[in-house]
């Protein structure tokens, strides 16, 4: 299953978001296709591919410290 995740930054956590991005241990389970830093809103947008909902739920969870997720999940256009 493919996941988007838009992070809006909590305001005055941008030093602790680098923190735990570069200090961030990605689950066995979790396969990250891009992690990317925007110009605006959102500030990330994080697309991965997890088993299942729990457990993309588990690792948008690592985040909610220092942003708020907003999560989606991705269906490819050529399965339509």
């Amino acid at each position: 299953m493919i996941f988007v995740s838009m992070l809006d930054l909590i305001p005055g956590k941008s030093d602790k978001a680098q923190e735990l991005i570069k200090s961030l241990e990605v689950p066995e389970y979790i396969k990250i296709r891009e992690f990317l830093s925007l110009f605006g809103k959102p500030d990330f947008i994080i697309t991965f591919e997890a088993p299942d909902e729990e457990k993309a739920m588990s690792f948008v969870l690592k985040f909610v410290s220092v942003a708020v997720p907003k999560t989606s999940l991705g269906v490819s256009v050529e399965r339509m």
